[in-house]
């Protein structure tokens, strides 16, 4: 249940946003679709999910970034209170990062080819027109349903014709955490950015 909660949806809110737009603005012209991102929950069950984290626990939730007409969305696999469709998520990059929920985000980059990276966006964009549900019980081993970190790294995986799949042999059961993802030597770090240094006195 805590990895369930732990993939919510951040809700908009207060906070320190001034600076964290400014941050944002600049951040957004090196994305490009396809981009890893990562954002860490100050909530009690995002503090209990980071520890399902193989070896570094500096994010609770992940999601896939598009660059549509100009404007910086995220995809992700969401499941709880806050998400009660079930089914995978599309939201802007600002809402995505809401410092009211979040105290960093991080953008991550694979080598991915014009021609992978258009696969990737085609993959991912089929599965939220499938409206892809959540998987609440977080089975890597079906394709139907999917929690956030899997959702991210099957569907980058596919697009790079399974280059990524030595990280998921491991005993059973299997499991892809959010480590796994930017901790893998094809992730390239872009830009992190932490929220309390960005607070407004």
């Amino acid at each position: 249940m805590l990895l369930i909660a732990g993939c919510q949806e951040a809700q908009p809110g207060d906070g320190p946003g001034h600076n964290l737009s400014r941050e944002l603005d600049s951040l957004k012209p090196l994305l490009r679709s396809g981009d890893l991102v990562l954002r860490n929950g100050t909530d009690a069950t995002s503090q209990a999910t980071r520890r399902f984290n193989r070896k570094d626990t500096s994010f609770s939730h992940c999601g896939i970034i598009a660059v549509e007409e100009g404007r910086v969305w995220v995809y992700h696999a969401i499941g709880g209170s806050y998400n009660p469709s079930q089914q995978l998520k599309k939201e802007l990059l600002d809402s995505f990062s809401d410092p009211a929920d979040n105290d960093r985000i991080a953008v991550y980059r694979y080598p991915l080819s014009k021609e992978e990276q258009q696969r990737l966006i085609n993959i991912v964009r089929q599965y939220y027109k499938n409206r892809l549900p959540f998987d609440l019980f977080f089975n890597f081993e079906t394709d139907d349903r999917m929690y956030c970190s899997e959702f991210v790294f099957k569907s980058i995986n596919k697009s790079m014709d399974g280059r990524l799949l030595p990280i998921a042999q491991q005993q059973p059961p299997v499991y892809i955490s959010i480590d796994d993802l930017f901790l893998n030597p094809y992730a390239t770090l872009i830009k992190k950015i932490e929220y309390p240094i960005l607070a407004s006195p």
